[in-house]
């Protein structure tokens, strides 16, 4: 673990009980003891110092101190050296089969994305619409675990959210309302399209950026038209063909690397 992810509990708290999982985790499966510091960080991506105050038979107890200038005290090693500024990617995902949406979200969250808001496109096998409360309530648990368990042990300083519900592609725009650069990646040549440096050559870091990757069957073109009449820009990734969970790492990193080395 590089940091414990404090639950959407935690408000700023001095001191905290964990019980049940959270407890065995830090106390059986981590092995942190009484008196021991490691770092923390909340919903809200500060960086906490955390020690260990108490271990009981089902719960232990936490005090905590906000790190002073966002560095926690304790540390590891294998901490990343690199700190940010970060380009607030906010990962617009279209539904995929299988695992592949958990590999994407537990990626996505490694490199950095602010938030991933999972899509329902006309290609997508997968199909949320019909499935139990259940169901979905599992699937949505499964992949907050991923998330979490990316934070800790990436040592993210960005604090990934999951949105809360599956939207349909048409809803995208309106969800994003225009708080910054939207683009889609698809499989196709589209005219007048700009290149990705191009977008971006001109972009404040602190501009947020909305991308919309497709499932494995990409977009339709009814679906690309509808989003270049909504304002978000065409993106061709020049290399060759990518599955899907493939396609959106790319995306991500390819932004990443142009605007924090510009």
């Amino acid at each position: 673990m590089r940091q414990y992810l404090l639950g959407p509990s935690f408000l700023g708290q001095s001191r905290i009980t964990l019980s049940g999982k959270e407890s065995q985790y830090l106390t059986r499966v981590l092995r942190i003891k009484q008196d021991q510091s490691f770092a923390g960080i909340d919903n809200q991506g500060r960086i906490w110092d955390l020690k260990m105050d108490s271990i009981g038979r089902d719960s232990c107890t936490l005090s905590c101190s906000q790190a002073e200038q966002g560095k926690a005290k304790v540390a590891t090693d294998t901490m990343p050296s690199y700190a940010g500024p970060f380009p607030r990617i906010f990962l617009y995902q279209c539904l995929c089969k299988g695992k592949k949406i958990e590999q994407i979200v537990r990626q996505a969250t490694e490199i950095g994305v602010e938030e991933i808001v999972l899509v329902q496109s006309t290609y997508c096998v997968s199909d949320f619409s019909n499935k139990s409360e259940k169901t979905v309530s599992l699937r949505t648990e499964r992949l907050e675990s991923q998330i979490k368990e990316a934070i800790q042990q990436s040592g993210s300083p960005i604090a990934t959210h999951l949105n809360e519900r599956v939207l349909k592609l048409t809803e995208v725009p309106g969800h994003w309302n225009k708080k910054g650069l939207g683009l889609f990646f698809h499989q196709s040549e589209i005219p007048d399209q700009k290149s990705l440096y191009g977008l971006l050559k001109d972009l404040p870091m602190e501009e947020p950026i909305a991308i919309l990757i497709g499932s494995e069957g990409g977009f339709s073109d009814e679906e690309c038209t509808f989003l270049e009449t909504s304002e978000f820009k065409p993106v061709l990734l020049k290399t060759n063909i990518l599955r899907a969970e493939s396609a959106a790492i790319y995306a991500i990193s390819a932004i990443q690397v142009l605007l924090t080395e510009k």
